[in-house]
């Protein structure tokens, strides 16, 4: 039996810490001791996580708080973790100046979620934190496109990297067993039952490019005569400057702001179509599985691994982050016939929670006689 040490940058809702919530729960019965260090005050998913899981909050005054440093490095002392996992390459770096000159053997795993970075400093950071790298260390990838391009970007030998898919609960994320969920959404957004719906979800953030769904839904009223509803889930620091661009726009009346919901489910059963319209950072959408799980085409911009999800014509299209072509291609899904139950057996068979658990522990070596199931997985809002 393991003890896992996970840090990670916060735990705000997001895919990666999403999926920490998924792989922590999981490795409940198999491990002596799981504990989580965040390095934020920022936690909303802190009480999604298992109740013998520990979480330890060291919210840093600036990036490189030497203080909570060396508070994490009297933890590892402490506890010599058997693991050490970091989410993302900023926990990694922390984590390996907290631990210097220790002579311990702790298993040393990142756990990358992002591909093209925003800024140019975070490219330049980022070749600095590979240029520490050991070849014992492991990094695990979401997709294959996420390993190659990495991989050619900061020079790091194709070795160092093993893709293990993100995966989702399958029977939570599951089709509607009536249509009364999509009827009560529909009413309460005002949406008229025979219309159409694009579903978007995710923070308000620039690189989810909010602006240019909103652009893109002008394009695909003008131009294809297509009167489709967007609908928006999530919150974020540009939630009330594109609440102030879709009021403005010419196609206001279409466009709907649900916020940050705790089971999103009767929102995607709602809509026909899910989108994501991202221009970078995007690497493999939790979002995406979830929706496609529960029978939604998704038209997806060719970021990441998103032609890995995504066939066009089978499960949706992939597009080019522009707003004529996320418009175009919106209209080809549209107006496509595609199989509800089709998309949830896709994910079911190639993105499945159990499948993304069974090549963590074999990776990870963690011993089991038993597999977590799909009716397993813990859900606050059951």
């Amino acid at each position: 039996m393991k003890k896992i040490l996970y840090i990670t940058p916060g735990l705000p809702v997001g895919g990666a810490e999403k999926f920490l919530v998924s792989l922590s729960s999981a490795f409940c019965q198999y491990t002596e001791k799981q504990t989580i260090v965040s390095l934020s005050n920022n936690n909303p998913l802190e009480h999604e996580f298992d109740s013998s899981i520990n979480i330890i909050k060291l919210p840093r005054k600036n990036k490189w708080s030497i203080k909570e440093m060396l508070e994490f490095r009297k933890y590892i002392r402490k506890e010599r973790p058997d693991i050490v996992f970091c989410i993302n390459f900023f926990s990694y770096i922390f984590a390996r100046l907290a631990m210097m000159g220790l002579s311990s053997n702790e298993k040393i795993v990142i756990s990358y979620h992002s591909t093209i970075h925003l800024t140019q400093k975070e490219h330049f950071l980022h070749k600095l934190y590979f240029k520490t790298l050991k070849k014992n260390y492991q990094i695990i990838t979401v997709c294959r496109n996420q390993a190659d391009y990495t991989s050619t970007a900061y020079k790091v030998p194709a070795s160092y990297f093993k893709t293990i898919y993100n995966g989702v609960d399958t029977g939570w994320w599951k089709l509607q067993d009536n249509k009364t969920e999509r009827e009560l959404i529909r009413h309460k957004f005002n949406i008229p039952l025979s219309a159409k719906v694009i579903i978007l979800t995710a923070g308000f953030r620039a690189e989810k490019n909010h602006k240019g769904a909103l652009r893109a839904l002008t394009i695909l009223h003008k131009k294809y005569q297509c009167p489709a509803y967007l609908l928006f889930v999530g919150n974020g620091p540009l939630f009330d400057e594109i609440s102030e661009l879709a009021e403005n726009s010419p196609v206001a009346q279409y466009v709907k702001f649900a916020g940050l919901q705790k089971d999103v489910r009767p929102y995607y059963w709602s809509a026909d179509l899910f989108t994501l319209c991202s221009t970078s950072v995007e690497t493999f959408s939790i979002a995406a599985l979830e929706a496609m799980s529960c029978g939604l085409p998704a038209v997806l911009t060719d970021i990441g691994g998103a032609n890995e999800m995504v066939t066009d014509g089978e499960t949706g299209f992939i597009c080019l982050p522009s707003d004529s072509d996320i418009a175009e291609k919106w209209h080809l899904a549209l107006i496509h016939s595609f199989s509800n139950y089709h998309l949830h057996n896709h994910i079911v068979s190639k993105f499945s929670i159990e499948k993304m658990i069974r090549e963590y522990k074999n990776l990870l070596d963690i011993d089991s006689d038993k597999m977590v199931s799909s009716t397993g997985m813990e859900h606050s809002d059951k």
